[in-house]
């Protein structure tokens, strides 16, 4: 085979695999991911009044300007509480602040749902936000609950712990964490005795997971265990988080020996000893 004729074939596949390599599409984003950056990172695009705004005209002014849809779950909020459609729409936010400018999407969201009726919340779906009675995210996301008062006489049951999505790829343990507590208002704290495992990559697409099990699935990935200290969460290692768990059986047990002794009848005193 000449020289001549190998550098025209050569050059003739090069031509031919260009073209095609080229022509791939490009990777369309994560629709989750952008609207959790969306949620977080923007700033609320409204002006007047919130307080004389409908619930339906709110929704579909921010939904309009901040370019993804929001959708109302009717059934759920009438099972909730026997509340139609009409009246839903209907409904104006009772918030003490009448202009809310300068607030992140999310927490604009947080304050007009919370306020409005008896209280909603979201779900992030696939690219919206799904509007829902916190009892109903509860149940469909298997989350423990509690009992909320909502500003009325009455109280509400809603998720024991904030609803966690997040997309996380190839991210530092510590950022990841960082990103969560800072974004659901949590305190996460990674102790010394995690050692190099704090700097260990975690990746996940978290949609909707109640915060202390989203927490142990990142925890995992790195070999870590998550331990609850009254509203904190604590990252650790697996020696460590079983030497406080010892820890504790340990004083609950002294606590019970210590009741058992409290309630105890009294020891007769010893017969006089015979002359």
């Amino acid at each position: 085979m000449s020289v001549r004729f190998l550098a025209a074939t050569v050059a003739a596949v090069a031509l031919a695999a260009g073209p095609a390599a080229a022509a791939d599409p490009p990777k369309k984003p994560d629709p989750v991911e952008t609207l959790l950056d969306k949620l977080f990172d923007e700033e609320v695009k409204f002006e007047g009044n919130v307080n004389e705004q409908s619930f339906k005209e709110l929704l579909t002014s921010l939904s309009r300007r901040h370019g993804f849809a929001i959708v109302i779950n009717y059934a759920a909020i009438a099972a909730e509480d026997g509340t139609g459609p009409d009246a839903v729409n209907e409904h104006k936010p009772r918030v003490v602040a009448d202009e809310l400018k300068g607030m992140r999407l999310g927490a604009f969201l947080d304050t007009v749902l919370f306020a409005t009726g008896r209280g909603h919340t979201y779900l992030v779906r696939n690219g919206y936000l799904e509007i829902v009675p916190p009892a109903y995210a509860a149940k469909v996301t298997k989350s423990a609950t509690t009992d909320r008062p909502n500003g009325a006489a009455d109280a509400r049951v809603v998720p024991a712990h904030p609803l966690v999505s997040a997309v996380l790829k190839e991210k530092p343990l510590t950022e990841a964490v960082a990103l969560v507590a800072e974004r659901y208002d949590l305190t996460v704290v990674v102790a010394p005795q995690a050692g190099d495992a704090r700097a260990g990559f975690v990746s996940a697409r978290l949609l909707n997971v109640p915060a202390d099990k989203a927490l142990d699935l990142l925890a995992v990935q790195a070999d870590l265990r998550v331990v609850r200290k009254g509203t904190a969460f604590l990252l650790t290692s697996r020696d460590h988080a079983n030497e406080m768990a010892n820890e504790k059986l340990e004083k609950e047990r002294q606590k019970i020996e210590l009741e058992k002794f409290r309630n105890a009848p009294p020891v007769p005193p010893a017969p006089e000893p015979k002359p």
